[in-house]
């Protein structure tokens, strides 16, 4: 962890300006004292993970109820992971929808032009002209 000389704040090794204050001049402090053999984690690196068995009831919620289901994972989930696939989801259900509706417009006066035409070659044929 490196501290602000400016501010005093604490931030990643990898900053190289202060968030807060813009300062530059960053030292770094000493490594902790828990050695790293014991398996601790500071609390402020420790995040939850989503089960192998929330992630099954998740996709399932999704499967059945795709939007609500969605938006009920975004609200209520607090792995990252798990938030960055709902969104994922979402956007991929909006543009289905957009697809969707694109392709509805194009195809149904397809299909209404085809079904009159077909009903002009009937209606010919019956009349013995073609």
């Amino acid at each position: 962890m490196a501290r602000c000389n400016s501010c005093g704040a604490e931030l990643p090794d990898y900053y190289t300006s202060c968030p807060n204050c813009g300062g530059t001049s960053l030292t770094k402090s000493p490594v902790s004292a828990a050695p790293a053999s014991t398996g601790y984690v500071p609390m402020s690196q420790q995040r939850e993970v989503t089960s192998a068995g929330g992630w099954f009831c998740w996709f399932l919620l999704l499967s059945f109820l795709p939007i609500i289901g969605t938006i009920i994972m975004l609200c209520t989930v607090k792995d990252p992971t798990a938030k960055n696939y709902a969104k994922l989801t979402l956007i991929m259900q909006i543009i289905g929808i957009v697809l969707t509706i694109i392709l509805i417009m194009i195809l149904v006066p397809a299909m209404m032009g085809y079904v009159e035409k077909a009903r002009e070659v009937g209606s010919l044929m019956l009349l013995g002209l073609l």
